[in-house]
């Protein structure tokens, strides 16, 4: 599992997240409905990591997985980025 996070994105955790440097954001599975595919991946910015499977310094921020969240993104490499309608994941 890792995560990279593309420079339009921290520009968006910057101007519209009203971010600061050194500011944590965590990266979770959360429940999203039925069907083959019920989780989706959610962030909470200013979270404080409690027990970290992984966390990286990137663009000034502190970005975190959770070991509870880790099996979401499983032997996968996940991308965070931004377009017009704000932060999008692909993994």
């Amino acid at each position: 599992m890792t995560f990279i996070v593309s420079d339009k994105a921290i520009k968006t955790f910057k101007d519209e997240w009203a971010l600061e440097q050194g500011d944590s954001i965590r990266i979770y599975a959360k429940y999203t409905g039925g069907g083959n595919d019920a989780f989706s991946l959610g962030l909470n910015a200013h979270a404080e990591p409690i027990d970290p499977a992984i966390t990286k310094l990137i663009g000034g921020y502190y970005f975190f997985v959770e070991k509870s969240d880790e099996w979401i993104l499983q032997d996968k490499i996940l991308k965070v980025d931004s377009n017009k309608e704000g932060i999008i994941f692909s993994y």
